[in-house]
């Protein structure tokens, strides 16, 4: 098992090196040189006087050795002798972020451009007027931004604040199957099943799969299905419990759905169709290894990467040669059928200092890092030193460990890259070699999970992404870390036959609810809905960036 972990990091290691160039397409087919962005939207040279701006940029610790700092490399220099702002950048450890962010505002100090993923303390700066609205500055001084806004107005409804200006900057990628629903196809056609439509189904496939010797080894030591890792969180999905839904047009707390996953989850578990130690299984971890070693059935990985290929299928089909594997839509319950799960199409990652003393300096640097000119050149590097363009018209590394070095550890200067600008090759089609039989294998279930997770009668089960769900203020975050306690009650009644019942979870769970302050935590949320709901970015907004 040593072994295998440490050929398994250094594959995944090599394969996200490739990933991270989410490899460009070029539509000229002359000449492959290409000439770095000026620094404008226009194409014209930047000004001879530049403004002068702070910037955050998260540091993970990964510079290469040779690239210099995560605030002098390569990149800062060439971001700052290209574009039309020089910016100082001031680095920001990636697993602390949030608490040295407070300590920089709370001194006075804190840098003019900030680049942060927590949508909670985002909105902590807005509640403390620590950022500035950007929709003068926008009208004012951008042009790449603006035309953007134009052509993708989510990305104001998703950076808008209650008060309804825009403090947020985001970026806008393709909506595609981020989470897939793994089923061996070779043992459905073995034991003479089909894929299964309902949760009926599920139930039946799983059984046959843990009971009918699948693989032919004349012994029971298969499961059916996974519980643990994300495999779980996709059998709530498929009875929509979500914790928040939509009810009469009113949004409320449901208990229903979420007695209906824990009911089939312990049906799943009595009849032994499962792994019985999955609650030790934290991290799913061992729900993998099941996965690829050829022992479960039925399991949800993922499709949005290389690295997914090198975690989930390339070391099943070395393990297990004649293993077929489909990707399925999640079967059909009583209160619907739902996506496994998608990304979010349209994340918010910049804001701005309301101190800052050169906000259009601070304006022209986020236009010209949100230029698709600018995002070619930060994600795959330039053709004269770094890449050469493929067959399908996609850039690929000249040299993988070069590139590695040299380029796809600088993700965080991306944070403003619209992906969606440089699709078709910013997919994770355009990046695999489909001239290799297993990857052009794993390319077609990437198009059978998009097809599972996207198509027409299947719906997204909560309102919205995570990320634009309402923050929650300080008071009810301690109520809502109370109440997710609740879930110790579900688990414990999984895995306790009849001493435990759901019946009894439920009721304890309620009681948990009451006492911590659940009803709280209701009246907010609907509050906000009803106030919001016209305006908020919901999983309408975010079907519309479905992959073709």
């Amino acid at each position: 098992m040593k072994t295998w972990n440490r050929k398994m990091v250094t594959l995944v290691t090599l394969t996200m090196a490739c990933g991270c160039l989410l490899v460009a397409c070029s539509k000229d087919s002359g000449s492959e040189s290409t000439t770095a962005p000026t620094g404008t939207t226009t194409g014209t040279a930047a000004p001879a006087k530049k403004g002068n701006i702070t910037v955050t940029l998260y540091d993970r610790g990964n510079i290469p050795q040779g690239m210099g700092t995560i605030d002098n490399n390569r990149w800062t220099k060439w971001v700052n002798e290209t574009g039309p702002t020089e910016a100082k950048y001031v680095p920001i450890p990636r697993g602390e972020a949030v608490q040295k962010l407070n300590i920089l505002f709370a001194s006075g100090s804190a840098p003019d451009v900030i680049h942060e993923f927590d949508t909670n303390f985002r909105d902590q700066l807005y509640q403390q007027k620590q950022i500035m609205p950007v929709d003068d500055l926008i009208q004012k001084y951008s042009t790449t931004y603006k035309a953007l806004l134009q052509k993708y107005p989510e990305l104001k409804k998703a950076g808008s604040k209650s008060d309804g200006k825009q403090y947020e900057f985001g970026r806008v990628q393709k909506l595609v199957g981020f989470q897939a629903l793994f089923i061996r196809e070779d043992w459905l056609k073995k034991l003479g099943l089909k894929a299964p439509e309902t949760v009926e189904d599920l139930f039946k496939v799983a059984q046959a799969f843990a009971n009918d010797d699948p693989d032919g080894n004349g012994k029971k030591d298969t499961y059916g299905i996974a519980l643990s890792g994300e495999t779980g969180g996709a059998i709530s999905t498929m009875f929509q419990d979500v914790s928040w839904v939509l009810q009469d047009g009113k949004l409320v707390h449901d208990w229903d759905r979420a007695k209906a996953a824990v009911t089939f989850k312990k049906q799943l578990f009595d009849a032994g169709l499962t792994d019985k130690d999955f609650l030790t299984d934290k991290n799913g971890q061992k729900a993998i290894q099941d996965w690829i070693n050829g022992k479960t059935g039925i399991f949800v990985g993922r499709t949005v990467d290389p690295v997914n290929y090198a975690t989930y299928y390339e070391p099943l089909k070395k393990n297990v040669p004649t293993a077929e594997v489909s990707a399925i839509k999640l079967p059909a319950s009583t209160y619907g059928r739902f996506a496994v799960g998608v990304n979010n199409p349209v994340q918010m990652t910049t804001v701005i200092n309301s101190k800052t003393k050169d906000p259009q300096a601070a304006m022209k640097y986020i236009d010209f890092m949100s230029d698709k000119a600018t995002a070619e050149v930060l994600r795959y590097g330039t053709p004269e030193v770094d890449s050469v363009k493929k067959a399908n018209g996609c850039y690929g590394p000249k040299d993988l460990a070069q590139f590695s070095k040299e380029v796809s550890w600088n993700v965080d200067f991306q944070l403003l890259l619209q992906q969606i600008e440089i699709e078709p090759c910013a997919s994770v089609t355009s990046q695999m070699d489909a001239s290799q039989p297993l990857q052009k294998e794993f390319i077609e279930l990437i198009k059978q999970n998009n097809i599972a997770n996207l198509s027409d009668d299947v719906k997204y089960a909560p309102i919205t992404a995570g990320e634009h769900m309402p923050a929650l203020p300080e008071d009810l975050k301690i109520v809502n870390t109370n109440v997710t306690k609740i879930t110790d009650f579900y688990s414990k009644a999984i895995v306790s036959g009849s001493a435990y019942t759901v019946d009894q979870a439920f009721a304890d769970a309620k009681d948990l609810w009451t006492k911590s302050g659940g009803a709280k935590l209701e009246e907010f949320y609907l509050k906000w809905y009803n106030e919001n709901k016209d305006t908020a970015f919901l999983a309408k907004d975010m079907w519309k960036f479905k992959q073709n």
